[in-house]
Order: C-alpha cells, then structure tokens, then sequence
C-alpha cells in the first residue's frame, strides 16, 4: 500500500513510499482508506513538540474509510460499511478504562495515528472492531473526515458548557476559529447561544463571518466581560489576558493547550473562576457530532482536499496559515 511515513523528529516531510499491506489481528478489522483530515497536532508531532511515536510511524487520526475484511471472531456483517474510528486505546484495568473512557486511561492510552497504532496516511488501516463508529450516509467522506478528532472534541467541550447551565444570554467567546473553534461555535449556536470568535487570522475571521458568526481579532475587542471562554487556541501569551476578562465565576475551558511560564492565579481565586480541561471526546461525541452534522443542525468547516502523494503540500499550506477551514488527505482508489 502507499503511505505517507514519518522517518525522524522534528521533520518538515514525510516520505511517500509502498508499504506491506497491514495484517488483521484478531478483533480487528481492514478498512480501505477514503479519507483522513490533518490535525495541529499532527503538525506538533512533527515539529518534536509533542508525542513522540516509535519510528517509523504513520500518522492520521481523522480516518474515513469502508470495512474490506474481518478477522475471525468478528462479526461479518460489518463489511462493507463506511466507518471512522474512536481513536484511544487505555489499559482496560484502571477506573477511567473501567468506566468506559479510555481517554483518560491512567496509564497513558494509545492514540490511533499518533502514539501506538499506525494511522490514516495510507491506503488501508487496521482498526479494533469496539472502535468503529458508522458514518451516516448522509455525510461525504471527507465532511465526515473532518468531524472525527475536531468535532468528536467539540462535542465534548460543549456539552461541558452547557452543564454549567449558563442562561441563553450569557456572554461566550471562543479563542481560535480553526475547525475546533468553528464547530464548539456552531454547537452552541444551535444550542441558543451567541458566541463570539477570538482569531487574529484574518482568512479565519472572514470565514466564521461567511458563516453568520461574530469574530473579533483579539479578547481586548470583545467588549463587555464574558461569562464563558471556551479557548481552542493553546497560545501561551493568550491564557492570562483571557482568564482577565472572565466575570465573577465564569468558566475558562481548556482545549486547545500550552505551556504557559508564568501565571498569576490571584484572578482565578479572587473571582473564583472555574478552569475546566478537556481532552478530545469519547465515542459518543463522535458519533453525536456525525450525527448532528448530517441532520444539518450544525454547519461544517470549509475543506480543502490534497492526494496522499501531496500531502507534504497540505502540511506546508497549514504551516503557512493559508488553510481557512480543514485539510484532508484523499488516499481511496485513484487519488494517488
């Protein structure tokens, strides 16, 4: 099968080579690939800045594709079926796992595409069968590739808002208008809320207000202080300024993360804020997402669409910020 294989860290490229056609083990399942998005932090693994996966790896954890092949044992009725993934895999034994949520395996779960299993950049990918979740057939590959990790985490950072049970006219803002920021401001959005979009791309800003959402460059122009900041950037220098202009017990969700040196915490006691972290989402987000997207209850971002062999110039173009909404990588039959 082609690839796209990530050979050292930090990288700026990744080799397009032919692989082995993967085996199946058991439990498992063969999924010919159609579609995969590109993430930031397939951009951060990239630059050494963050997992760091034994190499050789292949990355892309935002896959799309139709089950061509079960192992023995699992159920054959899945073939045939377009399906994403639920990406983490935990120890099974500690009591996140036990509860069902791998996410937060104490031991440090394994990521699909980023630490541990192989992932999406390729022609075909083996994924556990308890991991499938079917995409709608309402939803085109690449909509649904870029649902999976984004969307599935959005999910999970709105649900997180709306049971602080802030009323309809609270003041919301969400830092960066990427395809996170986007779809944690369309979900609230259906939900009755205004959110107002923080982003200093001006590409971004233009392409939330094509979407009928407000988008200001910077926290200082958000105006009155707000009861909510849901912050999908992860830029350090931003953290203090936005915990700033948070009310009495507002609420600072953190999604998208960074290292921050110093932070001053008198202003999250002295106005006992609330500071809420959240990492990607469960299954049941994804699927939610999948599903909310399909009913056309929520719009979704814009896409731009690169072959396998040119994914090298899909990872430049995000570098360069020259990417509105999401990229995605084509690698089903004939876009090689």
């Amino acid at each position: 099968m082609k690839a796209a294989v990530l050979r050292t860290l930090p990288a700026t490229r990744l080799e397009i080579t032919e692989l082995p056609d993967p085996d199946v083990p058991p439990g498992s399942v063969l999924v010919q690939m159609s579609a995969c998005g590109v993430c930031g932090t397939d951009l951060h693994i990239m630059s050494g800045e963050s997992y760091r996966p034994e190499l050789p790896f292949v990355l892309g954890h935002e896959p799309v594709g139709t089950v061509i092949a079960a192992a023995p044992g699992v159920d054959d009725a899945v073939v045939g079926r377009r399906v994403a993934a639920a990406i983490f895999t935990g120890c099974g034994a500690c009591r996140p796992c036990r509860s069902g949520d791998e996410r937060l395996c104490e031991r440090g779960a394994r990521v699909t595409g980023v630490l541990g299993p192989w992932g999406g950049f390729a022609g075909y990918l083996v994924l556990a069968a308890d991991h499938l979740v079917e995409v709608p057939g309402a939803l085109s590959d690449v909509t649904a590739a870029s649902l999976i990790d984004a969307g599935a985490t959005a999910h999970n950072a709105a649900r997180v808002v709306l049971a602080a049970g802030r009323p309809g006219s609270a003041a919301m803002a969400v830092a960066g208008a990427g395809p996170l920021g986007l779809l944690v401001a369309e979900l609230l959005r259906a939900e009755g809320f205004r959110p107002l979009l923080i982003e200093p791309s001006a590409l971004r800003r233009e392409a939330a207000v094509a979407l009928g959402l407000a988008a200001v460059a910077s926290v200082d122009q958000a105006g009155d202080l707000l009861e909510v900041i849901v912050d999908c950037a992860g830029v350090p220098e931003a953290v203090a300024p936005m915990l700033g202009r948070l009310t009495a017990g507002g609420l600072y969700v953190v999604v998208g993360y960074s290292v921050v040196p110093e932070l001053d915490l008198a202003a999250v006691s002295r106005r006992e804020l609330t500071i809420r972290g959240i990492r990607s989402g469960s299954r049941a987000d994804l699927a939610g997402i999948l599903s909310l997207a399909a009913a056309g209850t929520i719009r979704t971002p814009a896409c731009q669409t690169w072959p396998l062999a040119g994914i090298n110039d899909a990872l430049a173009a995000l570098r360069a910020g020259a990417v509105a909404g999401k990229a995605v990588i084509l690698s089903g039959p004939g876009t090689a």
